[in-house]
């Protein structure tokens, strides 16, 4: 098992250097412009946006579980547990539908 392990470790270390574009072989520049062709139709990663939420409006209650989920139309009730054991009640109430 050792062995195994030490070979694939030396392979990695191993560094072979980008080589060049074979340009005279047909069939690499057909598959390089075929690649390229189907990047280019690929849709740009869009930026992502950042919320719109102001800094001072986010609450973070730092916890070591969330114990509980409830969910109803115009309240949500989050239990969470402290990490010294200590039990949390986050509740948020919506005043419209």
């Amino acid at each position: 098992m050792y062995g195994i392990l030490r070979q694939g470790m030396q392979d990695l270390a191993t560094w072979e250097e980008p080589r060049e574009l074979d340009t005279d072989n047909e069939a690499v520049v057909s598959l390089y412009d075929g690649i390229k062709k189907i990047l280019e139709k690929q849709p740009k990663p869009k930026a992502k946006q950042n919320s719109a939420i102001p800094r001072e409006a986010r609450h973070i209650l730092r916890c070591g579980r969330i114990l509980k989920v409830d969910i109803e139309r115009k309240l949500v009730i989050i239990t969470v547990m402290k990490t010294d054991g200590e039990l949390h009640q986050l509740r948020i109430e919506a005043n419209q539908d």
